[in-house]
């Protein structure tokens, strides 16, 4: 064979390998830069380079916005359901991870020149004036051509020759996940924000648990920053403000909660420069600098991003809700006139740390489950003699019972609770609770929530088996109780309290059973959570928020799944008490109680509950 043909086979071949490439990488597009037309799935596409995934899919949905958020992964904090809520705007969150003032001015500008605007705001922390213009990675840190206004025949041409492996890892991912977001997937194309179902359902108490539980929060420290990019940072934001100007736009500028190792890392002087020169070119809605909020990691999911109720207090100061939590000192209008000032003072170090009592409270819960005249048949039940006995040891220390309405008012800002408090709660809604603790409560002048079982409800006997169960009270008598204000009614689960020697199909507790998808169970778990809503509601008028896990069995999946169903609150059987924490919700998730059992003396029971202090 001549050479010349040789040279044509490898030549042939060569380009049919090429177009093999090109068109599996297409196909697939791990980038989303192609459309993403068979897999749709810009939650991956997404997370492997915001930047350019996020314009390509505005590019096909920019009509369902007006107005945008822009800038580093702090600003995922910020709700677009709240900034719509308070603005009557179309949000979208253009949070790129790690952008900086140069990523957010070239996007900014596409945006505005490119779709319908009524609103851009920008976000920004400290970190900006130490980075510019940075590209860590020139595949997953980069912008768009389009956005940058480099050649797009080459940017197209550098991702349909990829290395597959991308486009590998796509369809891997694609087929492994299930119900709960991974780290291939954690944007929500629709709104542009993180998913944080699973870090938003963290159940959050004393800050020394809080490190326990997440060892590795310091992430992001680099001591010694300094303020290198601080002139082109300005001059981003004031090319925007200005061409916002022009175009009529509303223009903010909003500079984030920080936490405080992070103000730390930063030239102290650098920083006082940063935030005058800012401030000449626009007011900034501030909330940097040293507060109760900084000053407490459990506001953060880690030492650089904060959470979103923080990002919730924060609009509501921006658009004044009087009605949501603002803890004081949060929130500062700088201008030109107080800028230098204001930042020598926060970024100030205080010598002590902000006193947590004033914006937490530590909160004991009791966990009842039946009451018997007679002498306990297990050690689950207690005589109406011993539980009088504890009330009213309670009544003589000087505790107050409080509904867990009223800890869920405390998170939300609202009302106060008392020096000390106690929660009474009983697991299941045996007969007992309507015959024996009711009455006593009464007589008391306490309260208490029961978490009853909605397929057990005013049953002598298990479901349709016939087989003699402790008799539970009725629809009628749980709403004479709930009338009264002695008792709130919640949820046990409707039908997740089974019995294994009773039951054709046993699952333990809220479980997956064997072979069982996340997403399978996801969808029985959230039926049954809201057949015990509806339940309660239509046959108590009694509102359902609160969630006692059956055996105390939970998971991140069952926690993620209640607090998308509407629970505020949910309980567990873990000893213990718990800090709940105004502005943060996740302090009223998998809350410790205190079991009470035949053992346990109106003595003891005070000892049990002071000694957890």
């Amino acid at each position: 064979m001549k050479l010349k043909n040789y040279i044509l086979i490898f030549a042939v071949t060569t380009a049919a390998a090429a177009a093999v490439l090109a068109g599996f990488n297409i196909a697939v597009d791990p980038f989303g830069v192609f459309g993403d037309r068979i897999f749709d799935w810009y939650a991956y596409d997404m997370t492997q380079n915001p930047r350019i995934a996020k314009i390509a899919y505005l590019d096909k949905n920019h009509e369902k916005y007006d107005s945008y958020i822009i800038g580093s992964s702090k600003t995922s904090s910020y709700s677009v359901e709240k900034l719509n809520e308070y603005t009557g705007a179309s949000f979208y969150n253009m949070i790129m991870y790690g952008g900086d003032l140069y990523d957010a001015q070239k996007t900014a500008e596409y945006i505005i020149n490119n779709y319908e605007v009524k609103n851009i705001i920008l976000n920004i922390g400290i970190e900006e004036m130490y980075n510019y213009d940075y590209e860590d990675d020139p595949t997953k840190g980069n912008l768009h051509a389009k956005v940058t206004g480099e050649s797009e025949l080459l940017f197209y041409l550098k991702y349909a020759f990829l290395n597959p492996q991308y486009s590998l890892d796509k369809i891997e991912a694609y087929f492994e996940h299930d119900y709960l977001p991974t780290a291939d997937d954690v944007f929500v194309p629709e709104t542009g924000v993180y998913n944080k179902d699973v870090r938003d359902a963290e159940s959050i108490t004393s800050e020394s648990e809080f490190f326990e539980n997440n060892p590795e929060f310091y992430l992001y420290r680099e001591d010694g920053r300094t303020g290198e990019a601080i002139d082109r940072a300005v001059e981003s934001v004031r090319t925007v403000k200005e061409l916002c100007d022009s175009r009529g736009i509303d223009f903010k500028l909003i500079a984030s909660p920080l936490y405080d190792t992070e103000i730390e890392d930063y030239d102290y002087d650098d920083l006082c420069e940063y935030w005058q020169k800012l401030a000449e070119v626009t007011d900034i809605y501030d909330f940097t600098g040293y507060s109760p909020v900084s000053m407490d990691a459990r506001y953060f999911y880690d030492d650089a991003h904060f959470r979103n109720s923080v990002g919730d207090m924060a609009l509501a100061w921006i658009y004044g809700d009087t009605e949501a939590y603002i803890p004081d000192g949060f929130g500062h209008s700088t201008t030109r006139d107080n800028a230098y000032e204001y930042a020598r003072t926060v970024f100030a170090r205080p010598a002590e740390r902000t006193d947590t009592s004033a914006y937490s409270k530590t909160v004991p819960i009791l966990m009842y489950h039946d009451i018997g005249p007679e002498e306990p048949d297990n050690g689950m039940v207690i005589t109406p003699e011993l539980f009088e006995e504890q009330l009213s040891a309670l009544r003589d220390a000087g505790y107050e019972t409080v509904s867990l309405d009223e800890l869920r008012q405390y998170v939300n800002g609202n009302g106060t609770l008392p020096e000390k408090c106690v929660v009474i709660t009983f697991d299941d809604g045996y007969l007992s609770n309507y015959e024996y603790a009711y009455p006593l409560l009464s007589k008391y002048g306490f309260k208490a929530t029961i978490f009853e079982v909605g397929a057990t409800v005013g049953s002598e006997t298990y479901k349709n088996t016939g087989t003699a169960i402790r008799p539970h009270f009725t629809h009628d008598q749980a709403r004479e109780m709930v009338e009264s204000g002695v008792i709130d009614i919640q949820s046990h689960t409707f039908d997740l309290h089974r019995v294994e020697e009773l039951d054709e199909e046993y699952r333990d507790g809220a479980s997956k059973l064997e072979g069982e998808s996340d997403a399978e169970f996801a969808e029985i778990f959230k039926a049954d959570l809201e057949s015990s809503r509806q339940d309660i509601e239509s046959n108590t008028r009694n509102s359902v928020f609160a969630l006692s896990f059956p055996k105390g069995i939970h998971s991140t999946l069952t926690d993620v799944c209640a607090r998308q169903s509407g629970f505020d609150i949910t309980v567990t059987v873990e000893e213990g008490v718990n800090d709940i924490v105004k502005g943060l919700p996740q302090s009223l998730y998998g809350l410790k109680r205190i079991g009470m059992y035949p053992n346990i003396t109106g003595e003891k029971l005070i000892e049990l509950i002071e000694n957890q202090y």
